[in-house]
Formats: C-alpha cells, sequence, structure tokens
C-alpha cells in the first residue's frame, strides 16, 4: 500500500466571462430535465485557449507546493478541448510552464475520469521511484464542444485545476478503484458533426453528442456505479460514510442530491450553482478551493466518463 505519497499543493484557474442562466445561447434548448441547480457559469471568450487555463492552475499549484518548475519529473492530465486535435495540449504547458526536456508528459484521455487516473497514475510513479515529482492538471474547455440545442449544454463551465504530487503533502493516497462499461462506449460521443443549434452555412466541427442512448445510459448508471466504487472503497479499508467527504464531477443538482441520499458522505462540496459543469476539470477545481476545509480524514475523487468510465480514488489527511 502507498502510504507516504500525497498531494503538495493545489491550484485552479477560471475564465473571466460570466454566462447566466438567461443567456440568448439557451433560448434553444429543451427543458432543462435533470440538468438543473446553475446560477451562472464561467466560459472562455473568443481568443482564449484551453491551454492558458492550465498553465495558470500549474503555476498557482506549483506555487502552492513551493516547487520549482524545473523540478518537475513527469507532467500528466489532459487539455480538452485541445488547441489542435494533435499533440495534445499537455506539450505546450510543458514548454510555457519551462519543464526540463527530459520530464515526461503523459495526456490521459478519459473524459471525464481524466483528474482521478492522472492522479492516481502520478502517485504510483512517485511510490515505484519512477520520479520525485509530478504535475496534475486538467483543463476544460467543453463549452466549445457542446451543442446548444441539447439539454446537457445549459450547466456546461469552462475550468482548469492542478495539484503537485510527491513524498508527503497534505492529502495522502490510499488506494483507488474503477469500474467500465465498455460496450457502452458509444453512448456518449464527441463526432466531427454541425451542431442542430447553429446558423446557416456552419461548418462540421467536433460537437458533444448527447442523445436518447446518453440518457437512457446516464439514467442508468450514473448513480448505481458511483454507489458501488464507494462502498465497495469504503469497506476495504473500513471506513463508514459519516468518515469520509467525497469530492466528484458534478453534472447537475439532482444527480448531486442523489449521491448524498445514495452514498451518505460526510461532506459533498459543490460549485454547480455558482460555476456549473466544468466537466472534466470539475473535481480538481473542487479540490482546489475546497481540500484545506474539509473535516473528514478521508477523501474519495470520483469522475465518471463519455466511455461509461468510472473511476475512485481514496486519500487519507496526513
Amino acid at each position: 500500500m502507498i502510504t507516504d505519497v500525497g498531494i503538495l499543493g493545489f491550484g485552479h484557474a477560471l475564465p473571466d466571462t460570466v454566462r447566466h442562466n438567461d443567456d440568448p445561447l439557451f433560448a434553444a434548448l429543451p427543458p432543462a430535465g435533470p440538468f438543473t441547480g446553475f446560477r451562472e457559469r464561467r466560459v472562455l471568450a473568443a481568443g482564449e485557449r484551453v491551454e492558458d487555463l492550465g498553465l495558470r492552475a500549474a503555476r498557482a499549484a506549483l506555487a502552492d507546493a513551493g516547487v520549482a518548475a524545473g523540478a518537475i519529473d513527469r507532467l500528466y492530465g489532459a487539455v480538452s478541448p485541445s488547441e489542435h486535435l494533435l499533440p495534445s495540449g499537455l506539450f505546450a504547458l510543458h514548454a510555457e510552464l519551462g519543464l526540463r526536456r527530459d520530464a515526461t508528459v503523459v495526456p490521459i484521455h478519459s473524459d471525464f475520469t481524466n483528474f482521478v487516473v492522472a492522479l492516481t497514475s502520478a502517485c504510483e510513479a512517485v511510490a515505484a521511484g519512477r520520479c520525485e515529482r509530478a504535475l496534475v492538471v486538467v483543463a476544460a474547455g467543453w463549452s466549445r464542444l457542446v451543442d446548444y440545442a441539447d439539454a446537457g449544454a445549459f450547466g456546461i463551465g469552462d475550468g482548469a485545476g492542478a495539484v503537485v504530487v510527491g513524498r508527503g503533502g497534505s492529502l495522502r493516497f490510499v488506494d483507488e478503484l474503477g469500474e467500465t462499461h465498455g460496450e457502452l462506449h458509444e453512448a456518449m460521443t464527441v463526432q466531427v458533426r454541425r451542431p442542430k443549434h447553429a446558423e446557416p452555412g456552419t461548418d462540421p466541427r467536433p460537437t458533444f453528442v448527447f442523445e436518447a442512448a446518453a440518457r437512457r445510459v446516464y439514467a442508468e448508471l450514473s448513480t448505481a456505479a458511483p454507489s458501488r466504487l464507494w462502498t465497495a472503497l469504503l469497506a476495504r479499508h473500513g471506513l463508514s460514510p459519516a468518515e469520509v467527504a467525497l469530492v466528484t464531477h458534478q453534472p447537475n443538482r439532482p444527480v448531486l442530491e442523489a449521491w448524498q441520499r445514495a452514498l451518505s458522505p460526510a461532506e459533498l462540496p459543490s460549485v454547480v450553482e455558482a460555476l456549473g459543469n466544468c466537466t472534466l476539470a470539475t473535481s480538481a477545481i473542487v479540490l482546489s478551493l475546497h481540500a484545506r476545509a474539509l473535516q473528514s480524514r478521508h477523501v474519495v475523487l470520483m469522475g465518471f466518463g463519455c466511455g461509461q468510465n468510472f473511476a475512485a480514488l481514496l486519500l487519507r489527511r496526513a
């Protein structure tokens, strides 16, 4: 068991532009259904890069940890969508942060479990002696991918979160679990297509497709799979829900309320009302904002993604 590797510093970044519920962009949306609980969300303005959010979050985490960029041995995470289809925007972060040339870049393309998987990988690499310090960055600009004719687009916001991983730290790695339903990987996809909500003559672009199949899978798994992971992870370490905080991807308020009822965590900090659903960056942003204020000794980080992949990571306060 890994016992002495953890998070040394936290950081996050948000765009300045605020999009409110009465924005004309939402006029064509169908009834929101379960996608409610939002007051506003931050979104990238024209000309702003998702990479810039990741850069700001990374610098904040490095400063919080008191670690120089030159001391980072590996960079894990995701920039979604990147400025280019390939390579990952993480390589731009490598250059703009001034990381060493022997600092390996490890993109994790598992939207929206990127942060949990990347943090697990970073902790395992440090524990195995493959590196001393790792930087994990996830940056999301999904306001540019969603189709504003789909109800799920209503809450989408942009943002980035980052952590520095090394020996010691305030939150230590304990264990992880995952669950993958690969047979359902086509339920939620990003495809090059013309958005349904678009001006005439709009060219096809990468667009998140969330239609009837996605809604069925979401209803089936969004509470059941997290409940299984939560129950198994806590049982493995003899913990009760009243001892553990939950920091997680946050698609909307109803699903958070369902998790509170089904999982009964001691704490469930939320940014849904103020920041919306920041997709792959949500759990990293919530952790950066709330980690030092949480009272529970143990924290479970949880994410679930478009491949119907679920990931949970147990941390212990030092």
